[in-house]
């Protein structure tokens, strides 16, 4: 089948909510002015937290002799320090660690154990924070980098697209115009045809004709094929009310002098809208090659597969060794392309076919539907 226009998904199709905006990451947004302005706020505030830490020191531990309480302040500047400088944090550790480690050595005279103990837990923390942060911005400058490259990409794809879309219009248009010159031609060939059935008296070159006519009609069906088969999966799929769709069914079917019941209720099928066309195709077939079909049943009943729709007739049946042949292109007394087409429509949306009736008792297609793809509304 060669390519026909019609739905295909862009990567801009996603709208997320909670995905951050060109505009944040490049600081025009509300949230990137506002992280621009925290950053202008980085050094005086630390400028000031780092005077409140050598206050406290000079104050606190070496005027009041206070050397626990406060030093939990210093943590604070330390993970401040990290989350903004990374492992540069550590100098800022060593430095207030060894301040304190200096001062407690005036007062005593000696290093107190305590002193050190808090001046390399400061040193941890300023490492874990430092290492945490630099890996967090290794990883924003990759990502910034892989959504750079996917920009480029999607970008590339809509390059694509556009020339996908141009060449695929050029392919149909091609197809339309060629389907169409040849269905003239055929029309005027059939007109020939049924004039010379007029006028040839000769029984033997009636039947030549006869069979010339069959031929010229198996083509012109072969050309509606070619329309019908293109528009597969052109539009997107949709639910679709079974019984409504074999409802327009009917009055051809009751023209053949064949009864047919649908007993679906309100079943809907999530399949493509040649959906009709698959139902259509069976009745078909069995009108053709039924012999002598005089009733057509659907129904549908719930399974541990998901629910399957089942088309019966009482007619002549399909022997065991063509159950699976039937569904071949090309394959039958005709044009051998409705079960092709029946099975290529379904097979959009997931769905299956196969017959499995008694060969002498009617055939039994069974439409394998899985979960998700059919609800009764």
């Amino acid at each position: 089948m060669s390519p026909s226009v019609g739905y295909i998904w862009h990567p801009r199709d996603i709208k997320c909510k909670n995905c951050i905006g060109d505009d944040v990451v490049n600081g025009t947004g509300s949230a990137g002015l506002w992280h621009n302005a925290l950053d202008k706020l980085k050094l005086p505030v630390f400028v000031f937290l780092m005077l409140t830490g050598i206050f406290l020191e000079s104050v606190v531990h070496y005027q009041f002799g206070i050397s626990t309480v406060y030093t939990h302040f210093y943590y604070l500047v330390i993970v401040i320090a990290g989350l903004w400088y990374g492992r540069k944090a550590i100098a800022i550790a060593l430095f207030f660690g060894g301040l304190q480690v200096a001062v407690s050595w005036v007062l005593e005279g000696t290093t107190p154990l305590d002193a050190l103990i808090r001046a390399l837990m400061l040193v941890i923390v300023a490492v874990i924070v430092g290492t945490v942060v630099e890996r967090m911005k290794r990883y924003e400058k990759q990502m910034l980098v892989q959504n750079q490259e996917l920009k480029e990409v999607n970008a590339r794809l809509d390059t694509s697209r556009q020339a996908f879309l141009v060449a695929n219009k050029k392919i149909k248009l091609l197809s339309s115009i060629t389907r169409h010159d040849i269905r003239n031609q055929l029309t005027a060939l059939l007109a020939y045809i049924e004039l010379s059935k007029i006028t040839v008296q000769d029984p033997g070159l009636k039947k030549t004709i006869g069979q010339e006519e069959i031929v010229a009609g198996n083509i012109l069906r072969q050309i509606e094929f070619t329309q019908t088969y293109e528009d597969i999966g052109v539009r997107a799929p949709q639910w679709q009310n079974v019984a409504e769709q074999l409802s327009h069914l009917l009055p051809p079917a009751e023209q053949a002098g064949v009864q047919l019941s649908v007993s679906t209720g309100g079943l809907q099928v999530y399949a493509d809208p040649l959906l009709e066309k698959v139902f259509e195709n069976l009745i078909d077939n069995s009108l053709r090659h039924g012999e002598h079909v005089r009733n057509i049943e659907v129904s549908c009943e719930k399974r541990d597969t998901g629910l399957v729709l089942l088309y019966r007739d009482d007619g002549a049946g399909i022997p065991g060794t063509e159950k699976e042949k039937i569904f071949e292109k090309g394959f039958g007394k005709n044009t051998g392309l409705g079960l092709f087409l029946t099975r290529e429509i379904l097979a959009i949306t997931g769905l299956s076919i196969r017959e499995c009736g008694q060969y002498g008792s009617g055939v039994l297609f069974e439409i394998q539907v899985p979960e998700g793809s059919f609800r009764f509304g």
